[in-house]
């Protein structure tokens, strides 16, 4: 809970600092709301370590394959970066550039959750 009042000090910080910047110096606003992201960032990987233990527990007590879990981590974390890189770039002004990394956050997805599509499709096809 520390480690998210930290993250959320930093973040609250960051936004009020590059709020007031904004006006006269737009592109040291949009590296300070970066590096505020990159902070909070950090944080949330350290918090996130947790999970990726229990997920491994999960894996290794149901015998689910990495083939399951995997994908799904990998489309959250897509997920996550797009949003931030997204929401970056509609604060700089760049709304088509925000259009394009959300595309492509899409993209990354479909292609990470196409391993858990494939044994999906493998077990319908085993069915009687």
């Amino acid at each position: 809970m520390t480690l998210l009042v930290k993250a959320a000090a930093v973040g609250v910080l960051g936004a009020v600092s590059a709020l007031l910047l904004k006006k006269t110096a737009p592109e040291m606003s949009l590296v300070l709301g970066m590096a505020a992201c990159i902070l909070a960032g950090c944080v949330a990987a350290e918090l996130l370590s947790g999970l990726r233990q229990l997920l491994d527990l999960l894996r290794d007590s149901t015998g689910l394959s990495p083939a399951v879990t995997g994908p799904v981590l990998k489309c959250v974390g897509a997920a996550v970066i797009t949003r931030i890189s997204s929401d970056l770039c509609r604060d700089a002004g760049q709304s088509a550039v925000a259009s394009a990394v959300e595309l492509c956050g899409a993209a990354c997805a479909l292609t990470a959750a196409l391993p858990l599509i494939h044994t999906l499709i493998e077990m319908i096809r085993d069915m009687p």
